[in-house]
This record gives C-alpha cells, sequence and structure tokens, in this order.
C-alpha cells in the first residue's frame, strides 16, 4: 500500500514520477507495473482529493488534470481510478471543465505517431463515461479529432480481410470508444451516419481472430439500431435483423467474452429476445462469467432482471408515454425481420419466465451471490438497484390465471430452497428499507415525520423503495406466511410492516382520503405512484402478517394504518373493500380496534360511522365480504358491551335479519349467520336499551328449519338459538 498523499504538491510529483516509469516500459512489464504500482497510487489520489476540503489553484488542477487525462490511454481498469480522482478534482476547482478541454485539445493536437493517435481515442472513450457533453463535442465538432478518426477508421475498413494483431487491436479501440460514444445522441446519430460501413463489414467477418470486434460491433449496432437509415436497414436486412445481432452477442457471451454482457442487456428489453436466453446454456454461462470476472455484475443482474420481467410489469412499461414516445425502440420490434411487432407478440410467457425463477431459486442465487453484493461497500447504487428488482421478480411473479400448478415446488428439495430464498430477500429488502429510513419515524397522526430537515429523495431513489415495498406485498410470500416468518419470529414480521403500510397512506393521499396532515416519503412525487392492485396486495399482505397472532404486528397494523381500512371500507371498490375486512378481521380483537367501531354514544359519533360501514357490508354484493364481517361481528361478540351494542342497533339487527330472509340456502354464510345471532338471543328481553333483536321474530320458522340441515355445525348453532326464541 502507497503512504498517504499530504498535498496536492506531492500528488502532482507522484504521478508525474510514475507516468515517467511506465514510458519506456514494454507492453508486458506495463502491464504489471500499473496494477502494482499505479492503481495503489490513484486510490491514493483519490483519498487525499476525497478529503481535500478547500479548492485547490488553476495551476495544481491543470497539472493534476494532465497527469489524470494521460492514465485515461491505459487499460479500462486503470482508467477507473483515474476517472475516479478527476470526479473528485472537479468539485475543488470552479474552473475545471475549461481546463480539462484545454488538456485534451493540448493531447490531440500533440499526437506524432500511431501509437498517440489511438490513445487519445482511447482517452475520449473513456472521458465520455467522465464527461459525456465535452467528449461528444469533441467527436462531433472537433475537427482535428474527426479527422484522425476518419482517417483511421477508412483505413481499417479498407483492409477488413487481411488484419494482423496489432490492426485487430486498434480496430477494437475505435468500437470500443464508438461504443462508449453511443451515451449521447449526437454522437450516436453520427455514427450512424459516418461509420455504419465498418459496422456492417466488422458484422459480417467469420474468422475467430475477430470475434472481440465483432461483438463490439453487434453492441453498438444495438443501442444506435433506431437511428439507422431505413435505407440502409432494407439492404442489410439479415445482417442488422435483431435476430443476427443477438446470436452474434450470445456467441460472443458462449466463448467468455465479458463485452457481450452489454449487448445482451440491451437486446433484453425486446420479448423475442428474452426467450432465446431462456435456457440452461445460456443461463449457465451467465451464472459462471459472473462468478469469474467481478466488473460483468451488474450487466448480468441486468439481464435477469429483464428476462424474469412480469407481464404485469411489462404492459405497464409498454402504455408508459415514455414508450409510447419511442416506438422504434428495440422492444417494439420483430427480431426476423425488423418490422414493428404485432400486437399479439407483446405478451411474454409465464412459463419461460417462470423457469428463469426457478432456475435462480435452485442455485440459491440470493444467498451466495446478492447477499455479498448488499453488504459491500463498492457496491453502486445501479447494482443494488438491479438487484432489487430481480428481487421482486422472483419473489412476485405473474399470477398464473390459467390454475397450472407449480410442479418445481412439489419436490421437497426444491421447496426447501425456495422458502430459504424468500427469507433471504425479505431480509434483504427489510434491510435495505430500513437503511435508507435511517431519519424516518413512524406516528399516528402524520404516519412519517423525519429526525433531521425533511431530505429531497431523488424520483429515482423513491421508484427503488417502491419497487422493495411491493416485493413485500407478494401473495405468494403472503400464501407461505407461517413458514416465511415462523411461530417465533415476531421482529421479522414486524419489519416489513410500516413499508407496506406506505402503500395504503400514499394511495389515501393520491385519492384525496388522507388528512392533509399525512405523508410518507413519496409525497414529493407528483404523478400516483401505487395503483389499485398494489394497494389491493398491501392489504393481503398485511393481513398474512396479522394472522400469525404477534401482538406487535397487530399493533403496529392498528395503529399506523386503521385510518387506511376505513377509507377502504368507504371507497366503494369491492376488491379493496373485501381486501381491508381481510385485514380487519385479523385485528379486530385488539381492544383499541373494538373500541373504533363500538364505543359511540349516538349516530353523529366517528366511531358510530365506522360501525355503520360494516353493517351495511352485511348486504354487500361481495360474498366473500359478507362472511368476513360476519367472522368479524361474531369475534368481538364475546364482549358484553359489543353485545348489547348489536342488540340494541336497528341497522345491525336488520341487516343480519335480511341474510335469514334473503340468502338463507347458502349454508357458509347462514352458518356465520347464527353463530352471531347465537351470541346475541340470550340478551333477549334483558337489554337495559331499546332492543331490536324482536326484529328476528320473522325468521324463527327459517330458523327452525335449520334445526335440520344436514350440516351438523348450522343443526346444532340453529338448535341453541331455537330454545330461546
Amino acid at each position: 500500500m502507497s503512504e498517504p498523499i499530504v498535498s496536492a504538491a506531492e500528488l502532482c510529483l507522484n504521478l508525474k514520477k510514475d507516468l515517467n516509469e511506465i514510458s519506456p516500459l514494454s507492453y508486458d512489464v506495463r502491464k504489471k507495473h500499473l496494477e502494482s504500482t499505479s492503481k495503489p497510487l490513484l486510490r491514493s489520489s483519490f483519498q487525499f482529493l476525497s478529503h481535500e476540503k478547500n479548492a485547490l489553484p488553476d495551476s495544481q488542477v491543470s497539472q493534476l488534470s494532465e497527469y489524470l487525462v494521460a492514465y485515461l490511454g491505459f487499460d479500462h481498469f486503470i482508467s477507473v481510478d483515474a476517472l475516479m480522482s478527476l470526479f473528485r478534482l472537479k468539485s475543488l476547482n470552479d474552473d475545471f471543465d475549461t481546463l480539462l478541454e484545454e488538456k485534451i485539445d493540448d493531447l490531440i493536437e500533440m499526437q506524432n505517431s500511431k501509437s498517440d493517435i489511438y490513445k487519445v481515442f482511447k482517452t475520449i472513450s473513456q472521458l465520455f463515461t467522465f464527461d459525456p457533453v465535452l467528449s461528444s463535442a469533441i467527436f462531433t465538432k472537433k475537427a482535428s479529432f474527426i479527422n484522425l478518426l476518419t482517417n483511421e477508421v477508412t483505413l481499417l475498413t479498407n483492409n477488413l480481410g487481411a488484419l494482423n494483431s496489432e490492426s485487430i487491436k486498434n480496430l477494437n479501440i475505435i468500437l470500443l470508444l464508438f461504443s462508449h460514444a453511443c451515451v449521447e445522441e449526437t454522437s450516436r446519430s453520427m455514427i450512424a451516419t459516418m461509420h455504419i460501413s465498418i459496422l456492417l463489414k466488422c458484422l459480417s467477418l467469420t474468422d475467430d481472430a475477430v470475434s472481440q470486434s465483432k461483438c463490439y460491433a453487434a453492441t453498438t449496432t444495438v443501442k444506435l439500431w433506431r437511428l439507422i437509415k431505413p435505407e440502409v436497414l432494407d439492404n442489410n436486412n439479415t445482417l442488422l435483423s435483431l435476430n443476427n445481432l443477438s446470436d452474434i452477442i450470445i456467441s460472443s457471451l458462449h466463448v467468455g467474452l465479458e463485452s457481450s454482457v452489454e449487448g445482451l442487456s440491451l437486446l433484453c428489453t425486446n420479448i423475442q429476445i428474452k426467450k432465446k436466453v431462456r435456457n440452461e446454456r445460456v443461463l449457465e454461462t451467465l451464472f459462471t462469467l459472473m462468478k469469474s470476472k467481478d466488473h460483468t455484475v451488474y450487466g448480468i443482474i441486468s439481464v435477469l432482471a429483464l428476462v424474469t420481467l412480469p407481464n404485469r410489469v411489462l404492459k405497464i412499461q409498454q402504455n408508459s408515454v415514455m414508450s409510447l414516445k419511442d416506438s422504434n425502440s428495440i422492444s417494439n420490434i420483430d427480431i426476423m425481420n425488423n418490422k414493428k411487432l404485432n400486437a399479439s407478440k407483446l405478451e411474454d410467457d409465464i412459463e419461460s419466465i417462470r423457469y428463469v425463477n426457478h432456475n435462480i431459486i435452485k442455485r440459491k442465487f440470493f444467498s451466495t451471490q446478492v447477499v455479498s453484493i448488499f453488504k459491500s461497500l463498492e457496491s453502486s447504487k445501479g447494482l443494488v438497484g438491479q438487484c432489487l428488482k430481480l428481487m421482486h421478480n422472483v419473489a412476485f411473479p405473474d399470477i398464473d390465471l390459467t390454475g397450472k400448478e407449480d410442479n418445481f415446488l412439489k419436490d421437497k428439495q426444491n421447496y426447501a430452497a425456495y422458502i430459504s430464498e424468500i427469507r433471504e430477500i425479505i431480509k434483504l429488502l427489510t434491510a435495505y428499507l430500513i437503511g435508507t429510513s435511517q431519519n424516518i419515524k413512524y406516528r399516528h397522526d402524520k404516519f412519517i415525520t423525519y429526525d433531521t430537515e425533511k431530505p429531497e429523495i431523488p424520483e429515482q431513489d423513491l421508484e427503488l423503495r417502491s419497487i422493495a415495498i411491493k416485493s413485500l406485498c407478494s401473495p405468494e410470500i403472503s400464501a407461505r406466511v407461517n413458514e416465511v416468518y415462523g411461530t417465533d419470529n415476531e421482529e421479522g414480521a414486524l419489519s416489513p410492516v410500516p413499508f407496506i403500510l406506505e402503500i395504503l397512506v400514499q394511495h389515501d393521499i393520491d385519492t384525496g382520503c388522507s388528512l392533509e396532515t399525512k405523508q410518507t416519503p413519496f409525497s414529493s412525487i407528483k404523478k400516483q405512484i401505487f395503483s389499485t392492485f398494489d394497494v389491493y396486495y398491501a392489504f393481503v399482505a398485511l393481513a398474512a402478517s396479522a394472522s400469525l397472532s404477534y401482538e406487535k404486528v397487530k399493533q403496529s397494523i392498528f395503529t399506523l394504518g386503521f385510518d387506511c381500512i376505513i377509507n377502504a371500507l368507504n371507497s366503494g371498490d369491492e376488491k379493496l373493500q373485501f381486501a381491508s375486512v381481510q385485514l380487519l378481521n385479523e385485528i379486530c380483537d385488539i381492544p383499541l380496534c373494538i373500541a373504533k367501531f363500538f364505543n359511540w354514544n349516538n349516530e353523529t359519533d366517528d366511531n358510530y360511522q365506522n360501525f355503520s360501514m360494516l353493517c351495511y357490508l352485511l348486504q354487500s354484493n361481495n360474498y366473500d365480504s359478507q362472511c368476513l364481517v360476519l367472522q368479524i361481528f361474531y369475534s368481538v361478540s364475546r364482549f358484553d358491551i359489543v353485545t348489547e351494542k348489536l342488540c340494541e342497533s336497528e341497522l345491525f339487527c336488520s341487516n343480519l335479519n335480511k341474510i335469514f330472509q334473503n340468502q338463507d340456502s347458502d349454508d357458509a354464510l347462514i352458518y356465520y349467520a347464527l353463530l352471531v345471532f347465537g351470541q346475541l338471543i340470550p340478551l333477549k328481553g334483558k337489554c337495559a336499551g331499546n332492543s331490536y333483536l324482536e326484529l328476528f321474530d320473522e325468521s324463527k320458522n327459517i330458523i327452525q328449519n335449520h334445526t335440520q340441515s344436514q350440516n351438523e355445525q348450522i343443526r346444532k348453532s340453529a338448535s341453541l338459538i331455537v330454545k330461546y326464541m
């Protein structure tokens, strides 16, 4: 490890000395020196500049930028370290952009050999990741650079049939420059117009020695595909078809070319290409490459996130404003003929998506690979974001409406791996959400408050937060909540609750149902971020967690989410009403929750409004909601204060009686209705206030008939009631 650098002057001297030492070295010796000496020096440079608080003078910034730019002409891994220092240097001088541009101009003008020319190309190529605007200006407007590039491209194009190792290396430098330049629209357009010829010729090459060049050319072509002139596409229909480009890139992947991963991640927005990737050989190659080449991790996880994308999410993306504007995107193109895809082909295949999900589960990918990514301090926000998307897709796949059984989970070993991986996903998601919520406190009145001044959270961060939260609402998790959380993991079951409630509270804010005092981290976004689909499954997830009977879980849901339950009950949306009744059924035995429905003196009280809503739901058009509401009334009727309120409510007694009158042929409904009425009938003639139990007299014969029911439970309940009637 190099000694800490104490001043900018010392840093300048060290960088200059290192560059002088590199200059005369042969390729192999230089490679070792860069790894053993230059790399540690550049990391020390970054550390020094990161801790530097004061602005640096122009003279030192000029020197440092000159030396750091010089490192961009070496290999990619050294360039990354040099770019990190350039990023820090930029923040230490207001005139940095001007100084940097001068250094690049000097570099271009001073070249006097083939080696110097290609060092310029490598430098501009790397610079596109640092300052695409400056790089694009050089690439598209600086005559001296354009002339250099055009001359070399012409020379290589004319000699593609007789390339030696040196010219192949130079060809790859130019193709990589094109690939990096595609980050900026103007540069991308220029390549599509001026340099399409060399790309076409590279795509036609068959020699294995130029497979890297062919891969670079294919990836670059994908990046600028929609800018290629129609006549060029028509004249090279097969060569430029997305099918051919994907074949080139997948073949490159199989021979271990890392550059193929970027091309594949770009192509995998297309459904037809996703299907080509969903096979054992491609997946095995991706996983193997990821283990051996750390820098491919981001791209490979991006590919996995794309090929596991659920259909429902795909449709939202297809209908988005952005997608409609970009109708020529490769996502919408038939890979065989370069024409727009027929609408019938825009539907993805659930079975093939499920195949990849199973493959990922069997490999225990989250516990063996993703955990280390989340633990590493070096993982970028982008990489974590792709992991979140992948976890969402695996945890919350499409709901298969065909009713097909998932044979994969019938195997005990597979099922055990699945539960283990889902547990790991939940841990990672909650850890991520807790880590990004450090200054947030959850409260009943405002839902959230901030320990410090309310931060401005970038929309991209909020999108990732929403993905993480939606993942926790997966019906796959809810259906297996006992196995996932177990019977002795109250804290594990509690951790996701406040985050899931963010969906419900934000939905209420968006629809105008919430008090203005309430806020969530998503309140700053002007668009509606959660759909009724998300809200429904948030209710289902909370109901599943509450069913574990952990008091802390129930209490948290009630304290933070009761208003949301009431708003959903009043919403008029039958599906949301049902989901909220499901949740209420799980938490209704909490004393404070009981009070919210039965602690009232007259019909103007807020709690009476809650009570009356439940009473009206006894006559809901949704059969399942009716059954659940009856269960709620039965559950709370063990309390004397509740049974008295029920007996004294004309609204309740009338609506319960209507079930006997109008739905007495439905065994399940009648059974629950008898259970509730069985709790009330012993109070006949004993209530202190007005009792409406006589309303049930007209149903006496109906109840009497049920004493002869073939259903033993109904028969017993009816027989007990008749004794009191």
